[in-house]
């Protein structure tokens, strides 16, 4: 079985998709892990704010097959294709992580950089896993977390019923 760390986000009825995409990664792997969820404001355009938060999930499929499952289930969610990097999405589903791959893997740049940009993928990765080292670095996510510029990337962490 292969440890995932998944980057989830949504702007558009995100409540609701954030659930929905729960409830089926869950079929996937009963017992995942997830973090809390924050608020962001959208970065780069105007827009909602984001509902973000990180999942770790097992599975037997390789990354190339799971990211074609994720891809899925954004489109099941209305996520329209080739949208612009800075827009409102349904949902957004990034592979972090994929065991202890790094660099390019089947088109997909791991770990995932986002993880030490944004404080939106940062600080729940680190909530859920602070100890946890990156592939290729010996920062784990708590000191990551630790030495980022939080004061420039505001969250609220929020409750989703």
């Amino acid at each position: 079985m292969h440890r995932v760390f998944l980057g989830i986000g949504s702007n558009i009825d995100a409540e609701t998709n954030i659930r929905s995409v729960l409830a089926r990664l869950r079929d996937l792997d009963s017992e995942m892990i997830f973090s809390s969820i924050y608020r962001s404001e959208a970065m780069g355009f105007s827009g909602p704010p984001f509902l973000n938060l990180v999942t770790g999930i097992r599975t037997g499929e390789s990354l190339k097959d799971l990211s074609s499952q994720l891809k899925a289930m954004e489109r099941d969610h209305g996520r329209a294709e080739g949208l612009h990097k800075y827009s409102s999405r349904t949902l957004d589903i990034d592979i972090l992580l994929y065991d202890d791959l790094a660099g390019l893997q089947s088109g997909i740049e791991l770990p995932r950089p986002e993880i030490r940009l944004n404080a939106y993928v940062l600080r729940p990765f680190a909530e859920l896993k602070p100890k946890l080292k990156l592939p290729g670095s010996g920062d784990t996510l708590e000191a990551l977390w630790e030495s980022f510029d939080q004061a420039s990337h505001p969250l609220a962490e929020v409750s989703v019923e």
